[in-house]
């Protein structure tokens, strides 16, 4: 196994990639929130740097870089990670992630394995129900999701 090493260093914020399989999502109010935050204290810049791997893909702290960037920022502290498994990039970015915002049903139906998310400690309620719901492991291959753009809702087959 690949040792796991990092550097800290200032980066240009339009250098960094969110990424796509970022399942999380923050309301408009939270949001403001977020930014008021940052304005107020403005050192967390430097505290909690921006998560990113040997690509620049970010892999914590989408969020920050989007409301620096509205609060006319060009440069944030990042940590790059070096030698993480695609594995522990993912795992990571659900670690990291549970504390704050919602999610984003239909990435995390769609480009997540709720079964390694749950060896995490992380369960999901989507609607109609959790796999800890179903009796029978043939009922729960689908989970119901609902759009977040137009609010229609759709049944994803389970990856």
């Amino acid at each position: 196994m690949a040792e796991v090493t990092f550097k800290t260093y200032v980066a240009k914020i339009d250098d960094l990639l969110p990424s796509e399989e970022n399942p999380r999502k923050i309301g408009r109010k939270a949001y403001e929130a977020l930014k008021k935050s940052l304005q107020e204290f403005p050192e967390m810049k430097q505290i909690r740097e921006i998560v990113i791997d040997e690509d620049n893909s970010i892999l914590a702290g989408h969020q920050r870089i989007y409301a620096l960037k509205d609060l006319g920022y060009e440069d944030v502290f990042v940590k790059q990670m070096f030698g993480l498994t695609k594995k522990q990039k993912r795992e990571f970015m659900i670690k990291d992630n549970t504390s704050a915002g919602s999610w984003d049903d239909d990435i995390l139906a769609n480009q997540w394995d709720m079964d390694e998310m749950k060896d995490w400690g992380v369960n999901f309620k989507f609607p109609g129900g959790t796999d800890d719901d179903k009796e029978d492991a043939s009922d729960y291959k689908t989970h119901e999701v609902t759009c977040p753009v137009c609010g229609e809702h759709f049944t994803i087959a389970k990856a």
